[in-house]
């Protein structure tokens, strides 16, 4: 009896909050994670690329040669480029090691928003950095907070580097960035939480960039974020309205006709009418790996394409709402659905390539939350170096999953 009462409000929970499009269904996964040491489920060998002159050759994906060389590689500095790839998938690599490696090469400053943090050793890496020196700032999601703290999250917090938290705007919004900035020079971002779910269970994936004009945005993004969050231990602490959330002025992607922006961030930053733009100038086809995908406007953008002849594809996280199922097929859309890659993880990516040249990646899940109430962030890029590699990803999550009839 005790087991049937858990289980309805364990089912009452996912039914009131996956709708929330970020945030409540991965939040119940990761906290059923916490404490385990799940072993590393990887298929295969390491799947990412390294900036070529950085160091060892990284093992490569079977992507196009024009790959193997960067563009706007980064000038060599006091950060140490070596060995930081380009992308990371957790299906083929293990993050953890990653993100040790890039922190530990931090000499001035690091900036990090996360909504979960319960990877031991890149805690450990955090405090290391604090220690000797770096100006190290951390932003976490309220809800991972308050009212109970995560082993990790509070470890970082006692080692007395700067911490703050923040919500999203509403009542479901939450701080869903995952991304961190090493001595204003690289950026990491990504669909991964620094968590054990997206460790050991969960398909993900996240992207390092060396270009300035990104970095930059990010790095004012971080400061609206700071200046609205509050300090860690006094939740009721007064907060002036952070103004208007950064965006690209200077926008650079320019694909089949239209200007995109290298970036857009979340909260009502203008994401969602940068995807359709990009959707609307679709000429063959869309390949979207969505962990929730609730959002009207982005699903008409998918059908006006369709009546184009662009070929739409998508997987979409088993567990997660989808309710355009039959307007999908009648559009003739193929929608397949995946777990993860074990009973613990989610099919978590939130990325998407269209026409084989354009990608679009990072924490926005395709959801009205995502737009209206939590704080995101987006990129859209044409380098090869990530679309090629983000375009085989696609292909073989598409592969391994299933139509659901």
């Amino acid at each position: 009896m005790k087991r049937l009462i858990i289980g309805f409000f364990v089912f009452f929970f996912v039914f009131q909050n996956v709708h929330a499009g970020s945030g409540a269904l991965e939040a119940l996964r990761e906290s059923s994670l916490t404490g385990l040491n799940l072993p590393f489920s990887g298929e295969s060998q390491p799947y990412f690329l390294e900036p070529p002159s950085y160091g060892t050759a990284a093992l490569r994906p079977q992507v196009p040669e024009t790959v193997t060389t960067a563009t706007n590689l980064p000038q060599f500095g006091v950060y140490d480029y070596t060995s930081i790839p380009h992308y990371v998938f957790t299906d083929y690599t293990r993050i953890s090691p990653v993100l040790v490696s890039a922190i530990d090469k931090t000499h001035h400053t690091l900036d990090v928003a996360l909504y979960n943090l319960q990877l031991a050793d890149v805690a450990q890496a955090l405090i290391r950095a604090h220690s000797r020196g770096v100006k190290t700032r951390v932003v976490f999601d309220y809800g991972h907070v308050y009212p109970k703290t995560g082993r990790e999250i509070q470890e970082v917090i006692d080692s007395g580097m700067e911490v703050k938290v923040m919500k999203g705007r509403g009542k479901l919004g939450s701080m869903h960035n995952k991304y961190a900035v090493f001595d204003g020079t690289v950026l990491e971002t990504g669909s991964n939480n620094w968590s054990l779910s997206a460790e050991n269970a969960s398909f993900e994936n996240m992207m390092f960039v060396f270009e300035p004009d990104i970095i930059s945005g990010y790095q004012e993004n971080f400061e609206w974020l700071w200046r609205q969050g509050k300090p860690a231990g006094d939740p009721s602490a007064y907060i002036p309205a952070a103004g208007q959330i950064p965006y690209d002025t200077t926008p650079s992607v320019h694909f089949n006709g239209a200007t995109l922006p290298d970036y857009v961030f979340s909260p009502r930053g203008g994401t969602e009418s940068a995807i359709i733009k990009a959707i609307d100038a679709a000429a063959s086809e869309v390949d979207i790996a969505m962990f929730t995908f609730t959002s009207r406007p982005i699903m008409n953008a998918l059908k006006r394409a369709r009546t184009r002849g662009v070929r739409v594809k998508m997987v979409v996280y088993v567990k997660s709402e989808f309710p355009f199922k039959k307007e999908a097929a009648a559009a003739g859309m193929e929608v397949r659905y995946k777990a993860g890659r074990n009973a613990n993880g989610l099919m978590h990516n939130k990325f998407a390539v269209i026409d084989g040249r354009l990608l679009i990646n990072g924490s926005f899940n395709w959801s009205a939350t995502a737009e209206n109430g939590n704080a995101e962030n987006t990129i859209f890029t044409l380098k090869p170096e990530y679309t090629a590699p983000y375009k085989a990803q696609f292909d073989q999550l598409y592969s391994r999953s299933f139509v659901m009839q």
